[in-house]
């Protein structure tokens, strides 16, 4: 023990101190927190940042917890938020221009190059007119 305790260069009895120390009120309150923490963590299958964590934390023990805290709890845990995607949204509209249904679903052709079918609903049905370029003469 003397060897290694010189190798790395601090004394023996800080090692011993070291041994036979208990932790502290706080340090025993954050295992408590932190137990709490990681089942409301994985009850909500890991979308909680720590706002919503501490809220629920609070709601939980009764106690009040400041938010700081529980970053910090989570930082050493190495737990962050899931964070999800925003859902699109999309605008409903009614089509500008509605064609006749020629082949009513009947894509069968007795001959080649009798039926031709494509879709367009990609494509926009208006066009943008762009200025023509300016004519140069030269006199």
């Amino acid at each position: 023990m003397q060897l290694l305790c010189e190798t790395a260069k601090i004394p023996r009895s800080s090692y011993y101190k070291w041994l036979n120390r208990r932790p502290s009120s706080r340090e025993q309150e954050n295992e408590e927190l932190t137990l709490v923490m990681m089942s409301i963590y994985e009850k909500v299958e890991r979308i909680f940042g720590y706002r919503q964590l501490t809220l629920h934390l609070r709601e939980q023990t009764g106690k009040t917890i400041n938010p700081k805290r529980v970053y910090r709890l989570m930082k050493v845990k190495g737990i962050q938020s899931v964070i999800r995607r925003k859902k699109k949204r999309y605008a409903h509209s009614t089509p500008q221009q509605v064609t006749e249904n020629v082949l009513n679903r009947n894509f069968h052709a007795a001959a080649p190059n009798e039926k031709w079918v494509t879709d367009v609903t990609e494509f926009s049905c208006t066009q943008e007119l762009k200025p023509a370029p300016p004519a140069c003469w030269f006199g």
